[in-house]
C-alpha cells in the first residue's frame, strides 16, 4: 500500500475537491479505477456534480457509489464504508479520501491519496500518523500554485 499526501497551500474544502477532480481526471487517463471516499452523503453529490465541469474541457466517467451510472465507470464516489466493497479495487485502485477520518477499507486499495487543506490540517496530521505508525509506505507532496498547471 502506498499513500501519498498532497498538502496544498489552499485552505479551504473547496480546493480539496477541486484538486481531488485533477487527481481523478489524471488516475482515470491512465486506466485506474477510482473510489472517492466522501465525508457525507452531500459532499458525495457535491463532488459528482464537480465532476461533470471541472478541470475544464475535460468529462470523467463517474457515478455515485449504488447508482446505476456507477456501474463500470472508473470513478465512483461514496460516503458509506461498505459501498467501497462493490468491486474489486485491490488489483490497481486508487482510494481518494476526502474524509477527515482514516477509512477502514483503506487495505482494499493499492494506493491511496489524502488532500490537505488548512480545514483539515489536524485531522490530516493525525490520519498521517496512524498510516505510519501502520507502516503504510507514506510520500508527501507540497503544492503551491497547482491549479496553474
Amino acid at each position: 500500500m502506498r499513500l501519498d499526501f498532497y498538502i496544498l497551500q489552499d485552505v479551504e474544502r473547496q480546493a480539496m475537491l477541486r484538486f481531488a477532480c485533477r487527481l481523478a481526471a489524471k488516475a482515470a487517463a491512465a486506466g485506474k479505477p477510482i473510489y472517492v471516499h466522501a465525508q457525507s452523503g452531500a459532499e458525495a453529490e457535491e463532488f459528482d456534480e464537480l465532476l461533470w465541469c471541472y478541470p475544464p474541457n475535460r468529462m470523467i466517467p463517474h457515478g455515485l457509489a449504488g447508482q446505476p451510472a456507477a456501474e463500470g465507470a472508473p470513478v465512483v464516489v461514496g460516503s458509506a464504508p461498505g459501498l467501497a466493497k462493490d468491486r474489486d479495487w485491490a488489483a490497481q485502485g486508487l482510494l481518494i479520501n476526502l474524509s477527515d477520518e482514516a477509512p477502514a477499507f483503506i487495505d482494499r486499495f493499492e494506493r491511496a491519496a489524502e488532500i490537505i487543506v488548512g480545514e483539515n490540517r489536524t485531522s490530516g496530521r493525525a490520519r498521517y500518523r496512524l498510516y505510519r505508525d501502520r507502516g503504510y509506505a507514506l510520500s508527501t507532496h507540497e503544492l503551491d500554485n497547482w491549479e496553474g498547471t
